[in-house]
Formats: structure tokens, sequence, C-alpha cells
């Protein structure tokens, strides 16, 4: 479920705020997640593989982790707010993000899970984090921004003014420099809403609310807005050095070349909400609102849809099947059940 400022679905100038991975006497009391024998039954809202074993999240502070993607356990979690995007460096470091600009660190596959950054006065979300080597990076409503250089030790909350619209960024140097004491509430909510972020080798991707799409060939220093002609909500980005897809509001969906950065409209056969993206060798598989999940091979586009109806957030392949994040808990289909 994507966060409702900007899905109608079932989400440099630097503040240099750098804070540790462990919680200190300032971070409000957080009360942890309640086990339910339905935890995997519920909404969730992310799913990736940290070595042998996936990880999901979801509503009410709930992880879940299988080894075999049919069997799960719930993971110990010190908060009970929407979490909505988890991601891994390696099989046991790992992060997940939530509503009240929750960050969460695990260091054992997701078993356990340890508060960086808890702020329910805020009242934003984190909504997506990405990790690459010792980079990673938590963004959400509002132009969150929180980065890593460290495997995730200590982050840095930034301001990016460079994406600001023209007036925008005028009107907060001339705040700056004649009321001051105006300048940091006057921010708050200037930047658009950070939907997803993708941390690559060389060039880091952002996408969000309004056709917002940035690009960072400095690990985050500097972030470049590039158009895209689409003005709709991005809620996806994936893709490899060669070619990028950009999936979002209503079933657009668009795939370039990385060299051109000419957008082609993909034929996707139902105007769905595209939640998210996964790929495995030259396949993309988009999961979409009212039960489908899309597979785009190609220019190609086929259609799997669940009777149920239920918002498809997020999936992984594992052992020949799609593991999806679903409205309902965890769904399973096999690869050879999708339409071709």
């Amino acid at each position: 479920m994507k966060y409702s400022l900007f899905t109608p679905s079932v989400m440099t100038l630097a503040l240099c705020v750098a804070f540790s991975t462990q919680a200190n006497s300032a971070t409000p009391e957080a009360t942890p997640a309640l086990k339910s024998a339905l935890a995997d039954n519920g909404l969730l809202t992310d799913i990736t593989i940290a070595g042998d074993t996936i990880v999901a999240v979801g509503e009410r502070g709930h992880v879940i982790y299988s080894e075999d993607g049919t069997n799960w356990q719930q993971a110990n979690v010190p908060v009970n707010v929407l979490l909505t995007s988890v991601s891994f460096k390696n099989e046991s470091l790992g992060f997940a993000t939530g509503h009240d600009a929750t960050l969460l660190r695990t260091n054992d596959a997701g078993r356990n899970w340890e508060i960086v950054n808890y702020q329910p006065e805020l009242d934003k979300p984190l909504l997506s984090v990405g990790v690459s080597g010792d980079y990673a990076v938590a963004v959400g409503a509002y132009g969150l921004y929180w980065q890593s250089n460290d495997a995730g030790n200590t982050w840095t909350a930034s301001f990016h003014d460079e994406l600001l619209i023209e007036d925008d960024r005028l009107f907060l140097e001339e705040i700056k420099e004649y009321e001051p004491e105006n300048y940091e509430s006057e921010k708050q909510f200037l930047l658009p809403h950070f939907n997803n972020v993708l941390v690559g080798e060389d060039t880091w991707y952002m996408v969000g609310e309004a056709g917002f799409y940035a690009t960072s060939s400095n690990q985050g220093e500097d972030w470049e807005i590039k158009e895209t002609e689409y003005f709709g909500s991005y809620f996806s980005i994936g893709g490899n050095s060669e070619q990028l897809m950009l999936a979002g509001l209503r079933g657009n969906a668009f795939l370039t070349d990385v060299s051109l950065q000419q957008w082609q409209p993909l034929p996707v056969p139902v105007p769905a909400t595209i939640n998210s993206m996964a790929q495995l060798d030259g396949v993309t598989y988009l999961f979409a609102n009212s039960g489908n999940v899309f597979t785009v091979s190609g220019n190609q586009v086929s259609q799997k849809l669940f009777a149920d109806g239920k918002a498809v957030m997020a999936g992984v392949v594992f052992k020949q099947r799609l593991i999806l994040a679903t409205e309902a808990g965890i769904k399973s289909v096999e690869l050879s059940d999708l339409p071709k």
C-alpha cells in the first residue's frame, strides 16, 4: 500500500544532521510490534531476499521471514508503524523504512531489528531504502533524504535544494536572507515526495510524484532532474547499465536505453497502478493494484490477474516461484504459470 498522499489505492544545501544507528535518549519511546499468527496474511508492502532468507515488511511493524517461501516467522521489531520498504547490503545487514520517519537496521537477516531513527512528531514517512556497497539511501515524503556512506553506521539528513522548482528555490533564498527564523519551517513541504530510490554502481536514481525523476553521478552529493514527458507519480524504477524502466500511476510504464534517455511507453494491458518491479534474466515483473502482475519481455507485456483483486505490492523470484507481498499477505505463483 502506497502512502495516501500520492496514490488513490490501498506513498546542495545540506541540513547536515548526523546520527548513529544506536537509539539515544532523544529518541521517542516506541511501542514494539505485537506478535500475530496472521502476520503473513495482513498487508505487506515490500519483500526482498537476504542470502537464503526471504524478508517481508508491512503493517503494524510486522516483519516476517522464511527460508522456503512457505513457512513464515515474525521478527522482533521495536516499532508498530506501517513499514514501507526493505533492502539488504548482504546476507545479514539490512534496513527498513516506515511511517513516522522510521528507519530500522538488522544484523541477522531480519530476525531482530533496532531503531536508527523514529520521529512521530515529524509526521512524514520514509518510503524507500536502497543499498549498494557501503552506500545506503532512505527517501520519503516531502523530500526526506538520509544517506549513509559507511554501511549504515552513521547517517546524514540532507535537504537537496537543487531539486526544487526555480520559484521555490528563489523563495527559500529570500526567506533565508530576510527571515532566517522561518527558513526551517518554510522548507519542510516544498520538495516532492521521493517514492523510490535505486542506488547503482555509477549512477543513482530517484522517482516520485508529478513525474519526478532525478539522477546522481557523484554518490548522492548532487542530484539533477531529468525530463520524461509524463507528469503522474512514479513509484518504481529498475534496470541496469544499459536499460531503465519507470512505472507508476494508472499503469504507466516506460522503457529507455540508458545512453539515449528517450522514454518509450510500454503497452500495459490495464490501468492498474504499478507499485514496484523485480528483474531477472532479462524479464521484468511489475506488481500492481487490483491483483495484477505484469510480465515484461522486450517490449511485450502480459498479465496475470489474481481473482481476489488485492493489490500486489512487491515480489521476489525464489526457486522458480514469484513470492509476492500483497494487500492480503504472502502469495506464491510458479513462474511457469505466468503468461509469456
